[in-house]
This record gives structure tokens, sequence and C-alpha cells, in this order.
């Protein structure tokens, strides 16, 4: 085989895996969609109705993802200030970080897993360590204060959360895909719509590329509205 053909050959496989491969930004509710999660939420048995109302919430309009919900405790939350702080280590040992750290030292020689334990819990990226303001609506508000009163902590596995989600999807009789990454998603597609500029999205998010953040707002057509607007309303 020849250089170019190789090169062809690996461009087309490339091609047929973004072709088959699903993004979470095609499984992004609607507003609809969004509330009518929120509504099924509360039909379940307590205290599954909260918790899956808190993860719906911080992570379809904070942008949490599901590893940053598991971690939470109360002690991110700055209440003067109105912040939820995301550290840049939080100390864990749960069977959810155990894994990871296992998959860590499989991919570094120079790494034990003892040693990726002790690093955990630390979020996806350096870029993860953020401030997430929680009063952009009375309703996240007091979600977190209820949360607060009710925990110290999340109480459950990761495995939990995505059961949440699912319990709450199949509730609202929702078609496609729902899951808590879809959700992050939704977040982030939210706050394009809205008008936040990239900059301002990829800090909210914890992106560590402001192309992402760029993507979003390109599917939202808000800077395209916007720029049309202006253009013709001189």
């Amino acid at each position: 085989m020849t250089q170019h053909q190789s090169e062809s050959s690996t461009w087309a496989k490339r091609h047929r895996r973004a072709l088959t491969t699903r993004h979470s930004h095609e499984d992004v509710l609607t507003d609809r969609e969004f509330e009518l999660l929120l509504e099924a939420c509360s039909e379940l048995s307590s205290p599954r109705d909260f918790q899956a109302r808190f993860i719906c919430l911080v992570a379809g309009r904070l942008g949490l993802r599901g590893g940053e919900i598991l971690h939470l405790t109360t002690d991110w939350f700055d209440w003067d200030r109105k912040l939820l702080q995301i550290p840049q280590h939080e100390p864990c040992s749960c069977g959810y970080c155990r894994r990871q750290a296992a998959q860590e030292a499989n991919h570094c020689d120079d790494l034990t897993e003892d040693e990726a334990v002790e690093a955990r819990w630390h979020p996806k990226t350096v870029s993860s360590a953020r401030a997430i303001p929680f009063d952009l609506s009375l309703r996240l508000e007091l979600c977190l204060e209820r949360f607060a009163n009710r925990y110290d902590s999340f109480p459950h596995s990761r495995s939990s959360i995505n059961r949440r989600v699912n319990e709450a999807a199949e509730g609202a009789d929702l078609r496609g895909r729902v899951y808590p990454h879809c959700l992050r998603a939704t977040a982030a597609s939210y706050h394009a719509y809205q008008g936040v500029a990239p900059v301002p999205l990829q800090a909210l998010m914890g992106w560590s590329d402001l192309a992402t953040a760029q993507k979003y707002i390109r599917i939202s057509g808000t800077a395209t509205a916007d720029a049309l607007r202006q253009a013709h309303h001189r």
C-alpha cells in the first residue's frame, strides 16, 4: 500500500467513525422537554424525586458533569457570592474513583494505582475547576439550598445518577436518549441561546477548548441572527 493509499484509508476510517459516533449536542433537550423532565422528577417516590430534580437542574442548567455531581459537597457552595466552586482536588477513594485510577495506572507506566487513587478526585481538565453562579434563577437557588439542608454530599453512586435521570426520562415519556451528559449539553445550548458569549460560556462549562463554546453558539444561530438584525436595522 502506498503512502497516499494509507492516508486515504485512514481518512475514510475517521470519516466513517464521525458518521456513526453520536455526540451529546445531538441529544440536547428543548426547553419544553426539560420542563417535562423536571415535572416527571416530582412523580418519583421520595427521596428519589428530589435527587432526580437536583441532578437534572445542576446538569441541565449549571452544566455539571456526572463525576462533579457525584463528588459535590456543601463545602463547594459559597452562599455569600452565590457561587458553586468546583475544586481542583477533592480527596476520595470511592468505587468510581478507584476504577478511574486503575484505568489511569494501566495507561501510564510511571503511575501506580495507589498514586492514582491519592490524586483522586479531580475534575476532567484543569479548566474544569471553576466557579459557577447558581443564582441564575430562584428555582436553582432554592434547589441548592434544599440540597444543603438534606445532605452534606451527594448520597449515592455514579450509576445512581444515571438511574435517576433514566427514571425521570421514562416518567416524562421523552423520545430519544436522555442521560447526564446530554443534560450538560442542554445547559450549554440553553446559555448559548440566551446569548452568552464564547469566553464566558467556556468558563461556565469548564471546557479547555474555546472552539467547543463557539460550536454551541454556532449551532444556536444566535450570533448569526444578531449579526443579521444589526446589519438590517441600522
